[in-house]
């Protein structure tokens, strides 16, 4: 990740207190980033079909309201230009329902949120500096992260 590029990083989560967790916790990263935050779904669409800068990667809140995660990964993913952009979806939840559609609808990873901070720095670690593609052959070891 040592590029000496700024990371572009997109989060949608309508929650004011995992928004400040995940800020906090991609500051323990060595890697130069910038963050947009959107409190829903619609806001989310807006800012990606606006001014801001194409994200590197997505992360998208399960349960928003107005437009849930599971709507704007379905939109994302047919808006030209962002088939191939990481998209990673966090919930409290890992109903099985939720991640298969989350996993036909293109997601690269579904993350029940960390319980800890230390477990969300983790996550961040490995979201950011590994590489996030999808497979041909699906793995719920690899697709489904939990606590």
């Amino acid at each position: 990740m040592s590029t000496g590029k700024t990371f572009q990083i997109l989060l949608a989560d309508d929650d004011d207190d995992d928004t400040f967790l995940f800020q906090e916790a991609l500051e323990q990263l060595p890697v130069p980033m910038n963050l947009q935050i959107a409190d829903n779904g619609v806001e989310l669409i807006n800012m990606l079909d606006g001014e801001v800068a194409k994200p590197d990667l997505i992360f998208l809140d399960m349960n928003m309201p107005v437009k849930n995660g599971l709507e704007c990964l379905t939109e994302i993913r047919s808006t030209p230009g962002f088939e191939e952009t990481p998209i990673i979806i966090l919930s409290t939840s890992v109903a099985q329902y939720l991640w298969e559609s989350a996993y036909k609808a293109g997601a690269n990873l579904y993350i029940q949120k960390p319980t800890s901070f230390d477990g969300l720095v983790d996550i961040l670690k490995k979201c950011l500096f590994q590489k996030l593609e999808r497979s041909e052959t699906f793995s719920v070891e690899k697709f489904l992260i939990t606590n």
